[in-house]
């Protein structure tokens, strides 16, 4: 029952984790992909790696643009979050913010390692 339960929440987690990349040629739906991607701490893929998500599609620079605009923005307000408490509530951090905040990391590491969590 436990690995049923460990495999469910395996794969429900890598479901979130490849969320695909719009399918329209829209700036705006790029512009939100890039914004959510970063709000889930995740990090900037290159265009190359967009390409190969694309099946064959081609990926327009103003796209890839768009993207960029908006992970930038989605990145900003993530780092903007308590760190501390990021870990507290054990969400994953993949270091998106180490070069805004170098503190970040640190506060992140501190909230994981707190017991606050367990009250």
């Amino acid at each position: 029952m436990k690995f049923l339960i460990i495999s469910a929440a395996a794969l429900l987690l890598a479901a979130c984790s490849s969320t695909p990349p719009p399918t329209s040629m829209l700036d705006s739906d790029w512009q939100q992909f890039g914004y959510d991607r970063a709000m889930k701490g995740l990090v900037v893929q290159s265009d190359t790696k967009l390409i190969n998500q694309l099946d064959g599609s081609q990926l327009k620079e103003n796209n890839y643009q768009a993207y960029l605009i908006g992970y930038e923005s989605g990145q900003e307000k993530y780092c903007q979050q308590s760190a501390y408490i990021l870990g507290v509530v054990g969400k994953p951090y993949n270091g998106i913010c180490d070069n805004s905040d170098w503190t970040f990391r640190q506060d992140y590491n501190s909230g994981r390692h707190s017991t606050a969590g367990g009250m």
